[in-house]
């Protein structure tokens, strides 16, 4: 081998090993999905690399976690919720959300009509299955803002399916809009069929943000403006035209079924309706959600103190994003 053959393999592996370093990661809640249909959009569209980043997306579950992956500086950027962001800071881990694109909790309570359920008041006696390990935090919110005993409701620790309620092992099921909700309908239920539950603004965990680390935010400010302007139109298209959206997410996961995807993105454009999404402000996060979040997690005794929620969001990003991004599609 010559010694100009040499230089240029060389060359090209240096090359090759600068744009690895360069490549960032965005770290999802789940499996590729229609949950993440905007990032998936805007990845498969280009619109990362039209911003300047070279972003790749990668899948979670119950063992990974992206919160813990982006404090831990695994991944870039991570997909959450307002109390994920909040507990890491009270342990150390400086992560900010960015982004907020739910505009609302994604989960709500579901019962037969016959179950005798009409309301929050009507727990005592009955039981419910709820995802430990935080996610339960919510509903036991709403059981202390009724005045409700914890120990007069049988709380069952529920999987990640919807079996043992449709074998009536509780009466109460707690699910999110995109995922457990839909697979309830595909088994023929309607929801007159159904009594729904739904968290009030006050003891309701809003769902669904882009968020990173304090570190990302000071040295490298313009590639996350990238990420929050790709990821804002992504989802503006997804929501816009989601059986386009439902094949793009097919690619990447080809064991998904269309019609079932297509269900679950609109049912994140339903999530990302209310607040201020329905002022043209889609991506805006909102101080009194994060103090919601603070004062469940106090409440339940799983950080210690308050943490500066100041510090916890910014909307300096969503500030600078184009403002034709920040509005979506949303039912009249």
């Amino acid at each position: 081998m010559t010694s100009t053959v040499k230089a240029v393999l060389v060359s090209a592996a240096l090359s090759l090993a600068a744009s690895t370093a360069m490549a960032e990661t965005l770290r999802l809640e789940w499996v590729m999905q229609g949950q993440f249909a905007g990032p998936i959009v805007a990845l498969e569209k280009g619109y990362y690399k039209e911003a300047g980043v070279d972003l790749e997306l990668l899948p979670a579950g119950p063992d990974i976690k992206p919160s813990v992956m982006v404090a831990t500086g695994a991944d870039t950027f991570g997909i959450g919720h307002s109390n994920q962001v909040i507990s890491a800071r009270s342990n150390g881990a400086p992560l900010v959300m960015i982004s907020q694109h739910g505009q609302k909790s994604a989960t709500t309570y579901i019962a037969r009509k016959e179950s005798g359920i009409k309301a929050i008041a009507d727990m005592p006696g009955h039981s419910v299955g709820l995802w430990f390990g935080g996610d339960e935090q919510e509903f036991l919110a709403m059981l202390q803002k009724a005045g409700i005993d914890q120990s007069s409701v049988n709380i069952v620790s529920q999987g990640y399916d919807i079996i043992a309620w449709l074998n009536g092992d509780y009466d109460l099921m707690q699910v999110t809009l995109y995922n457990e909700l839909q697979q309830v309908y595909r088994e023929g239920f309607a929801k007159e069929d159904l009594v729904f539950l739904d968290p009030p603004e006050d003891a309701s965990i809003v769902s669904g943000g882009l968020f990173t680390t304090e570190k990302e935010i000071a040295e490298n400010p313009e590639k996350v403006q990238a990420v929050v302007d790709a990821t804002l139109r992504g989802w503006q298209e997804a929501i816009a035209d989601p059986e386009a959206a439902a094949a793009i997410v097919m690619k990447y996961n080809s064991e998904l079924v269309l019609a079932e995807q297509v269900d679950q993105i609109k049912a994140m454009g339903e999530l990302f309706c209310a607040g201020p999404t329905l002022s043209g402000e889609f991506g805006k996060t909102e101080m009194k959600n994060f103090e919601v979040s603070q004062k469940i997690l106090i409440d339940a005794k799983l950080i210690d103190k308050p943490v500066d929620l100041e510090k916890a969001f910014t909307n300096a990003f969503w500030e600078k994003a184009p403002a034709a991004y920040k509005t979506i599609d949303c039912p009249k």
